[in-house]
């Protein structure tokens, strides 16, 4: 850090005592790569930076707030003008056998309200792709997907068919039979009936959308 004259092997070293406390590795590597804007430091890493560096992990991240720590703080969270926020980790897409808390799907992590996430229940987002569930979800769009195995009839969830990639979808379900419906007419509902409601799998349902200006 310019403000204090240290190189990258200062920041490792006086971030060793919470790498070890954390069971986290960080390396010159990942310092060299987050200073170059590479990649950026995932929620633990970036807990462990403002420890050892005694600052804001919001500044870290590059808000326009105080770069002092003013005080301990859980390792995701941070306020911001008196709101608490955390990062949720965002992910690209959801494959076939994708496990919610599988650390190699994440792309990158977004700041969100506390208060939509403290239920204790595991979080992500995922980009909106396509134009199947247009005017409600636009592509782009990130929406906050809380991860379960189970849905009401109804509710708007992330699903997968069979090896397909994972879909959002209004899942309606009937006696012997689910329905996965498109807001957009252009594309057909999808009736599984029978043995073959087996081949959908609900990844979570979907809570919120953010849509990016």
């Amino acid at each position: 850090m310019k403000e204090r004259n240290l190189k990258q092997i200062d920041i490792v070293r006086l971030a060793e005592p919470y790498c070890k406390e954390n069971n986290t590795r960080l390396g010159r590597n990942d310092i060299s790569q987050y200073v170059a804007g590479k990649s950026e430091p995932g929620q633990h890493k970036l807990y462990i930076l403002g420890k050892a560096l005694n600052v804001s992990e919001a500044w870290l991240m590059g808000y326009d707030v105080p770069m002092q720590a003013e005080s301990p703080a859980p390792s995701n969270t941070y306020p911001l003008d008196d709101i608490k926020f955390v990062n949720v980790p965002v992910i690209g897409s959801v494959a076939a056998g994708t496990v919610c808390l599988a650390d190699n799907e994440i792309i990158w992590y977004e700041p969100t309200d506390y208060d939509d996430v403290k239920d204790g229940q595991e979080y992500r987002y995922l980009t909106v792709k396509g134009d199947s569930m247009y005017p409600k979800f636009e592509e782009g769009d990130l929406v906050l997907v809380r991860c379960q195995s189970s849905v009401d009839s109804g509710s708007y969830a992330v699903v997968l068919i069979d090896d397909e990639e994972g879909v959002i979808k209004k899942i309606v379900y009937g006696p012997n039979f689910i329905e996965l419906h498109s807001i957009n007419l252009m594309y057909p509902v999808r009736r599984f009936e029978n043995e073959n409601v087996l081949r959908i799998w609900v990844f979570g349902l979907v809570r919120s959308i953010k849509r990016k200006l």
